[in-house]
């Protein structure tokens, strides 16, 4: 149980991590510069309590990891053996990232919500 309780509060940690490196990386950047790293937004929203408009980008961040799939112990050949079996696992995911920009068209916040931690938040340097 504690072991279940450390992986989601170590996932959310994380999660949370990608929102903060992503949200110093866009401060006060022409929102310009934001649509021609991550493309045009997958939907726009306005967010009237914050006075700013919202642009919402979605990105699958599913993998293929390798696991054990079962084990056999017995005769096989007139000997004892032990082998393990192996195969390839699909985790699906996915990454919304919220883009908060104001009226000066400059981005004020991103927040990030979902696994987001493969995913290429800003541009490298």
């Amino acid at each position: 149980m504690n072991r279940l309780f450390m992986l989601a509060l170590l996932a959310t940690l994380l999660s949370g991590c990608a929102s903060l490196s992503a949200s110093s990386a866009w401060k006060d950047r022409p929102v310009g510069e934001l649509i021609d790293f991550f493309g045009v937004p997958r939907q726009i929203m306005v967010a009237p309590a914050e006075d700013m408009v919202v642009l919402r980008y979605v990105r699958d961040s599913s993998y293929v990891s390798r696991e054990a799939a079962g084990t056999y112990t017995g005769p096989q050949s007139g000997q004892l053996v032990h082998a393990e079996y192996w195969e390839d696992v699909q985790h699906s995911g996915s990454c919304e990232i919220n883009v908060f920009v104001n009226r000066a068209r400059l981005v004020q916040k991103v927040l990030t919500k979902g696994r987001c931690v493969a995913v290429e938040m800003a541009p490298a340097g």
